[in-house]
Parts: structure tokens; C-alpha cells; sequence
């Protein structure tokens, strides 16, 4: 443990605006405090080594459940099955297939861009990249994505922001019913899926789901009914949250910009970077499942963690001056933005995919794109992204 100020007030800082706008500076007396007990009553780890330590080990560290349906927070053995059924459908071969989709997908959105001189790039861009992305491994209109983004909103209302102190529902006190109600809608929304794609043999992913087998084992329609869910929210606000910090990242940095366009080779490390340094998810919720300690610190069968993903990467410990964008830093992917072990992002490599089509080209097509602001934050320090990005092209 580092020295810790003690004139610091914590508590203060986390509940800050600029907290929430640039969580780092904090994120750093947090791992000064290894187990620091939250006024919610959570405990906080945040170092890199403690991070990883609680999520290497799921069975001593479960899944902290929702109250409403969701795959992600299943533990084994129950989702050791369903991730090795689900996995089935994340081949390498639809992952292969959805990346030259993804190829053109970008050139038709900057196509549409090429004749304007200002434009948003989330909403002009991530928004619709990701939206045509998803649309495409669900085999749906994109004009459904109106839905998604609503559905997505409310589940966000509840579970984007950190629980370092108590839930206020004077806050927000439609955040739960909201959330309870979109998952129910979404649900709704996948079953007529399930109908649609009961009988396809197309190799995509979808039908990939229900070729998974595994000896007399197989996903019930409950249970492909949630992984279309949770792919939905990973493809759809995670990925365009991280292309919108990405983006900024590298666009703030104009000599950065510059080297990229120059050696486009760069890109997959520097994506790598953008993923470490600015990533979409900040932090983890996990439920101590026996009595053990972490770092020193005592805890009970029954503790709520956070675990807070973000700040382990940018922990001095794993990460030389942290602080510092490097697109050539060796062990960029060493970052736990898409977690670790079994709850892993299944859908990293799709993610990655889109991440570096879009920044190579992006820049190629627009060799004097520049940021026109500095963008504007969703409020959420959980599921941390931007909702405007304002460009311009200068020349």
C-alpha cells in the first residue's frame, strides 16, 4: 500500500462532477486504499494486482447477481456451460466472416461523410458503426436500433454508475422499474428473434447458438434469449462508447494522429492503448463466495466488491507513467478492459475488429480531421463514453 494523504477527502472527489469527467487523478488515491470500505458499503479494490487476484479466481469471487434476468452474471458451473456452448457460435471463422462486413460497413459510413467539413463522430459514426454491426450479426433491419439505444439508456440509468455510496432513488427514482422494464422489452424483442432464426443454417452467429451442442447439452431458449441480450449491449454501447474514446484519444494528440497515417501498422497497439488508457467499462461488481483476504484485508462470505478496472489500468506497478498515451507501449494488452479470465468479453476480438477498421481508415480517408471540442461525457463513470465527439476537417 502507498502513503496514503489523509487531508484527501475520497468520499468528496468520488461524488465530484469531475469525477465523473476524469476519474484518474481520484482513481490513484483509490489504489493508495486497497479494500477501502465505501459508504455503500462495498469494498474498492483497485491496484492492478489486486484486481486481477479477485478476478482470476470466480469461485471465490462470484458474480453479483441483477434483479432481472442476465447471462453475465452467472457463475460457474452454470456459466462455465453456457460460455462453452455460447463460444461454439463465436468462431473463428463468423468472426472472419464479420470482419470484411465490417470492412465495407465503414467505407459506406465514410462515404457518407466525405462531402462534409463538420460532423459529430459518435453520432455520425460510432453510433451508426456499431448499430450496423450488431444489426448485422443479429440479422435484423438497423432501423431497430432506435429500440436498442432506449432499452440501452435505462439499463444504463441502473447499472452505469459505480455504487460507491447507498442507491438514492430520490435520485433517480425510476431507474430500476426503467431498467427492469427495458430488459423485459428487449426480451421480448429477441423471442421474436428466436422465431425468425429457429430455422436458419447460415454459419453466422446467431444460428451458431442453436448448433451449439455439447453431448445431450444445449441452450435453452431462455438462455440464448440473454446472450442475444448481453450481445446486444457489448456490440452496440460498449463498442461505440470505446470508439468514441478512441477516438478522442488519438485525435487530441495530432502528432499521434500523424505517426498512424504514416505507418498504419500501428493502429492494432495503438487500439490497445485507447482500450487501457480511456476504457469503456471502469469497473466490476463481484460477491465474496468464502472467507479470505486481499491485500491484507479481512473479508466475509457475503462482501460486495468493486473492483475497478480502470484504475488497474493505470496502476505505475504494470504501466510506466500511466498518465502518458503510448501507442507503442509493450504491454498495452495487458489491459483488463475487457476483464479476465472466464467472464472475459466474448465478443473482444469483434469489438477489436471494428475498433481498428474504423481508426485505420478514419484517418486515411480524412488525413486533416481534427476535434472541432472536446466532447461531451454520458455521466456514467461505470460505463464510461461520450455522446458527442464534434469534428471538422481542416485543409
Amino acid at each position: 500500500m502507498t502513503d496514503v494523504d489523509t487531508s484527501y477527502d475520497l468520499e468528496a472527489a468520488l461524488a465530484s462532477a469531475e469525477f465523473a469527467a476524469e476519474p484518474f487523478p481520484v482513481y490513484a488515491e483509490l489504489r493508495g486504499r486497497s479494500g477501502w470500505l465505501a459508504p455503500s458499503g462495498y469494498r474498492v479494490f483497485s491496484t492492478y494486482e489486486d484486481v486481477l487476484q479477485i478476478l482470476r479466481q470466480p469461485s471465490l469471487f462470484g458474480q453479483e447477481r441483477v434483479p432481472y434476468p442476465n447471462f453475465h452474471t452467472t457463475d460457474p458451473p452454470e456459466h462455465t456451460r453456457l460460455r462453452r456452448l455460447v463460444a461454439k457460435a463465436f468462431t473463428a471463422h463468423s468472426i472472419s466472416l464479420l470482419q470484411d462486413r465490417i470492412g465495407a460497413i465503414v467505407t459506406g459510413l465514410l462515404d457518407e461523410l466525405a462531402d462534409r467539413r463538420e460532423f459529430d463522430l459518435v453520432e455520425d459514426f460510432a453510433l451508426r458503426l456499431s448499430a450496423t454491426v450488431i444489426a448485422e450479426v443479429l440479422q435484423v433491419p438497423e432501423s431497430d436500433a432506435g429500440n436498442w439505444h432506449r432499452w440501452l439508456w435505462d439499463l444504463a440509468r441502473f447499472r452505469g454508475v459505480t455504487r460507491y455510496f447507498p442507491l438514492d432513488t430520490s435520485d433517480d427514482p425510476g431507474a430500476l422499474d426503467a431498467a427492469a422494464k427495458a430488459n423485459a422489452e428487449a426480451a421480448s424483442y429477441m423471442s421474436h428473434l428466436i422465431d425468425e432464426h429457429r430455422s436458419m443454417h447460415d454459419g453466422g452467429i446467431v444460428s451458431g447458438l442453436f448448433a451449439a451442442r455439447e453431448k445431450d447439452d444445449s441452450l435453452t431458449e431462455e438462455e440464448i434469449l440473454y446472450t442475444l441480450i448481453l450481445l446486444l449491449g457489448a456490440g452496440l454501447h460498449t463498442t461505440s462508447g470505446q470508439l468514441g474514446n478512441t477516438f478522442r484519444a488519438l485525435l487530441s494528440r495530432p502528432e499521434v494522429a500523424a505517426e498512424l497515417r504514416a505507418d498504419p501498422g500501428l493502429v492494432p497497439n495503438a487500439v490497445e492503448e485507447a482500450l487501457r488508457f480511456d476504457g469503456a467499462l471502469q469497473a466490476e461488481y463481484r460477491v465474496v463466495r468464502a472467507d479470505t483476504d486481499v491485500a491484507g484485508v479481512q473479508l466475509t462470505t457475503g462482501d460486495h466488491l468493486i473492483v475497478v478496472n480502470g484504475a488497474a489500468n493505470h496502476d505505475p506497478a504494470v504501466f510506466a507513467e500511466p498518465e502518458r498515451f503510448d501507442i507503442h507501449r509493450e504491454n498495452a494488452r495487458r489491459h483488463l478492459t475487457f476483464g479476465f479470465g472466464i467472464h472475459h468479453c466474448l465478443g473482444a476480438e469483434l469489438a477489436r475488429s471494428q475498433l481498428v477498421t474504423a481508426t485505420r481508415e478514419l484517418l486515411l480517408r480524412f488525413p486533416g480531421l481534427e476535434l472541432a471540442g472536446n466532447g461531451e461525457q454520458n455521466g456514467w463513470d461505470r460505463w464510461r463514453g461520450l455522446t458527442a465527439l464534434p469534428a471538422r476537417v481542416a485543409g
